[in-house]
């Protein structure tokens, strides 16, 4: 009888798998720093990577497994993921004017504490989340979907591309892809009030994105809690704040039912700051707090099951003494950091108590976008780094000593909670096509490590190359002031001229005539030089806001606490994320969510004029197309911008 020919192992965390995800997270690390700066928010990566990782594993070396060809997309996104939780955070210090203050190994060191944090405080979770609550994860399911794809017939295969190709070339008509200005070929977003003949304090902008659109559909029923949000905040909150004066002196005068579309655009601009987004904030932390009650026996099993390990010899998930361990490395890290950073102002003391407030907002964050990603794929990071930092600052202080040590712990509960949200989708996409948790949060641990110093020396690189912010023209023309020695030369006409000598006024004059002909041949000081790309870093500048309000002492603390009661009840007596997912909703901005909310009234038609069952085959897999198409384009277009700066 012939011998049976041994049965090679299935191929899944390898070390093909570990190095190629860690080369394309690289890569996509400094592409999606370069684009979170110039939209203010960050670019799916998981679906993206795992589009690479088909290419590479199975068509290029013929080796990758569906299983492989997801540790190679679950390691790409946890080095580029963190790059959300820098940009987020670390600009602000350079638009307060601190960029001298900033001690990068302290930043690094917090940073990569953060990611590690982020990683094993979630895995606990990861139960009750996935399997308990089955939460839907829009980007998790598309990742599934791509990986199943190949082997789950040609037509979801054909469906798959579809999607990717019809909201690839959308997306792409929506950006400018030329070196100089100009407006593209389709707008980002269409405005439909003035067709509507609606007043100005209503708003009917509908993002062209369907990624946005994708993500709805992904969501199905439970998402469209997002958009009763949506409708409650703007065309009810507002209308309803402008009617009883709940505005700034600056908007007394604003008329709800005029057509000056211009300030009602403005007007809602700014409500966002002035209220939305505080009541938004603390309902989103009410209801975090509420799920934490309700979940809390399935949570105690869940880490019960833990120290007990698998069932029959398969251990599903990470020993936990090895999650205790690296959590307590984690949290060292934080508190050196927290006394590095500040040096003398910060005292070993300080630092223990900002180590441990820093340690449970991670874990309680961490679960708050856990739960918001996994029912829309949007998630508040922003917000919760700016309590956060408001939590450090009310622990030391708010002089400006304060401020980058404040800034430096942000920053890695922003990276923890971005990698809370990356990780728990992955585990997602795992459970989805059979891969066993523990190996992914293998490789995860093994190389979260990776990213931040990446995205910390790109934040850096672009700053110093181009700066970036509301005032970026400013910024870089009192630079090539300061290059050129003008500016110093006009100062000292200034100083002379107050000597009131007639050669100290020529001088003046002559300065002055100078200095016009610079801004005639350089650009005006509000006019960014030709060929440098424009990075608003509209998220940093809010921050640099946020802070200056918390230095005076003026924080909304009554908007955070109804917020916070008010999403506690809703919670508890209605549905235990529909706090977070309201809240969620009034902290985001419109165009996106009620794109977001339509995708999720044409899963629910469909599943009703077609069935359930064509939904789910037919319907995933275009939705999930539409997610990775519009991520894709948007990666391709940052590498595009990002190759004028070195042409």
């Amino acid at each position: 009888m012939p011998a049976v020919p041994a049965q090679r192992p299935y191929r899944e965390l390898t070390a093909a798998s570990l190095i190629g995800g860690t080369l394309v997270g690289l890569v996509l690390n400094m592409g999606i720093c370069y684009a979170g700066l110039q939209i203010g928010f960050t670019i799916v990566g998981s679906a993206v990577a795992a589009v690479l990782g088909f290419g590479l594993l199975r068509g290029v070396f013929r080796v990758g497994s569906i299983l492989e060809v997801n540790i190679f997309q679950t390691v790409a996104s946890s080095v580029n993921t963190v790059n959300a939780g820098i940009i987020f955070t670390v600009p602000v210090l350079c638009l307060l004017g601190l960029e001298q203050e900033i001690r990068y190994p302290a930043l690094i060191l917090a940073a990569v504490a953060g990611s590690l944090l982020g990683v094993v405080m979630i895995i606990p979770l990861r139960k009750q989340i996935i399997e308990f609550e089955r939460l839907r994860f829009p980007e998790g399911t598309a990742v599934a979907a791509i990986l199943q794809s190949p082997g789950a017939g040609g037509e979801k295969a054909r469906l798959l591309v579809g999607g990717v190709l019809l909201s690839g070339v959308i997306s792409a008509l929506t950006k400018n892809w030329s070196r100089a200005e100009a407006d593209p070929l389709v707008p980002e977003a269409l405005d439909l009030s003035p067709l509507l003949h609606l007043p100005a304090g209503f708003t009917a902008l509908f993002a062209v994105s369907l990624l946005s659109l994708g993500a709805g559909y992904l969501a199905g029923r439970p998402g469209l809690v997002v958009l009763y949000g949506t409708l409650l905040n703007y065309w009810i909150l507002v209308p309803a704040a402008i009617l009883l004066g709940w505005v700034p002196a600056r908007f007394a005068d604003f008329d709800l039912g005029s057509r000056d579309y211009a300030r009602g655009e403005e007007f809602l601009g700014e409500f966002a700051h002035f209220s939305s987004r505080h009541v938004g904030i603390g309902m989103i932390l009410g209801g975090a707090v509420a799920g934490i009650i309700v979940a809390a026996p399935a949570l105690k099993a869940a880490m019960s099951s833990l120290r007990a390990g698998g069932d029959g010899g398969r251990r599903e998930e990470v020993p936990f003494k090895v999650l205790v361990v690296a959590t307590v490395v984690g949290l060292a890290m934080v508190l050196l950091a927290a006394k590095l950073s500040g040096g003398a102002s910060v005292g070993w003391g300080v630092a223990a108590v900002m180590t441990l407030a820093g340690g449970i907002w991670m874990w309680l964050a961490g679960l708050v976008v856990a739960q918001t990603t996994g029912r829309t794929d949007w998630s508040p990071l922003s917000g919760l780094a700016l309590i956060a930092i408001a939590i450090m600052m009310a622990i030391m202080g708010t002089g400006d000593q304060f401020v980058v040590p404040a800034v430096t712990l942000g920053a890695a509960v922003c990276v923890a909670t971005s990698m809370c949200a990356d990780m728990m989708a992955d585990l997602k996409t795992g459970y989805l096509v059979g891969s066993l948790p523990v190996k992914q949060q293998v490789a995860q641990i093994a190389t979260c490590w990776i990213g931040p110093a990446v995205s910390v020396v790109t934040v850096i690189v672009l700053w110093k190359a181009y700066a970036f912010g509301p005032a970026q023209a400013e910024v870089l023309y009192q630079r090539r002031l300061a290059e050129t020695g003008i500016e110093q030369q006009y100062l000292d006409a200034k100083a002379a001229d107050q000597a009131a000598s007639a050669a100290a006024s020529a001088a003046t004059a002559a300065t002055d005539a100078f200095v016009a002909g610079h801004s005639e041949t350089h650009g005006l000081p509000t006019v960014r030089p030709k060929g440098t790309p424009e990075l608003g870093a509209p998220q940093a500048g809010a921050l640099e806001s946020a802070i200056k309000i918390v230095q005076g002492g003026d924080v909304p603390l009554g908007k955070y606490l109804a917020g916070a009661l008010l999403g506690l009840v809703v919670s508890l007596l209605v549905s235990p994320g529909m706090g977070v997912m309201v809240g969620l909703s009034m902290y985001l901005p419109f165009e996106y969510m009620i794109v977001f909310g339509i995708g999720g009234i044409l899963n629910i038609l469909v599943s009703r004029w077609r069935g359930a069952r064509f939904a789910e085959d037919k319907g995933v897999p275009i939705a999930a197309g539409l997610i990775v198409g519009d991520a894709l384009v948007g990666v391709v277009h940052a590498v595009v911008k990002v190759s004028y700066s070195f042409a």
